[in-house]
This record gives structure tokens, C-alpha cells and sequence, in this order.
């Protein structure tokens, strides 16, 4: 085998690798610039009355979720329990949440605490958060 053709095959070799470990960086970096991996995942809507809050939280249970509502802020706190896999096993890899992970929202808006519900089905967390004021809208005519 030529040189050039060993210096090819390097650079070849080289070439699949970084293309191998392409999807594996853009996890990590999308993990770092997303805030980690221990954050939650949500949706913030804000209504005309409310605010609704949508957090994702696979494979949780709902007894191991805690939501704390403040007249301008949410606190959900959620507790990733692995129960599949025995705790002496060695892991090639774990991306999968484990332990206590909370993420504090802060809503656009003032809520009625006392009137705050919420909804946990399919490992969606739903809050609904009735807002004090409401806003008022009305039409204009144009002159």
C-alpha cells in the first residue's frame, strides 16, 4: 500500500469516527445549553383567566411529585426513582433522570393560589393557574 493511500485511509478512519460520535456531541451540547439534563421539560401557556403549566415527567409517579404554587411562581419538584434495573450494575451509559430534580417557573402573571388545580396522567403534569386579574378587552370603532 502506497503512502498517499495510508494517509487516506487515516483520514477515512478519522472521518467515521467524528461522524460516530456526531449525534452523541449534539446531546451533550443540547444538554449544557438547555440547562443539564436535570431540568424539567414545560410549556407555559398564558390564557385570557389563566395560566396553564404542562411539565414532562416520564416514568414518574404522581405520590413522588410535589408542586408548591406562589402568587407568581411555580415550583415543581419530582422524584426520578429507576426501579427496572438493580442498583449494582454497571451502566455504558445513563441519560435517564435519577434522583430529586425541580424547576421553578415564573409565571407571566399573578394567580389565585387557592383556586390553583392540577392534572397527572401519562407522565404529563398539568396545572392550571387562575389568574387574579383578568384581562379585559374591548372593540374600538374606527372613526
Amino acid at each position: 500500500m502506497s503512502n498517499r493511500n495510508i494517509v487516506e485511509q487515516m483520514i477515512n478512519n478519522v472521518v467515521d469516527t467524528i461522524r460516530e460520535s456526531q449525534g452523541e456531541l449534539e446531546r451533550t451540547i443540547s444538554g449544557y445549553t438547555s440547562g443539564g439534563s436535570n431540568n424539567l421539560l414545560v410549556d407555559i401557556v398564558d390564557g385570557v383567566n389563566d395560566v396553564t403549566v404542562i411539565v414532562d415527567l416520564p416514568g414518574v409517579k404522581k405520590d413522588n411529585v410535589t408542586i408548591n404554587v406562589g402568587e407568581d411562581a411555580l415550583d415543581v419538584v419530582a422524584l426520578f426513582i429507576d426501579e427496572i434495573i438493580p442498583t449494582d450494575v454497571d451502566y455504558v451509559k445513563r441519560e435517564r433522570k435519577q434522583g430529586e430534580v425541580r424547576r421553578v417557573v415564573n409565571l407571566p402573571a399573578k394567580i389565585r393560589i387557592d383556586d390553583a388545580t392540577a392534572a397527572f396522567e401519562n407522565g404529563v403534569l398539568m396545572v392550571l393557574l387562575p389568574k387574579i386579574e383578568q384581562k379585559n378587552t374591548s372593540t374600538v370603532n374606527i372613526n
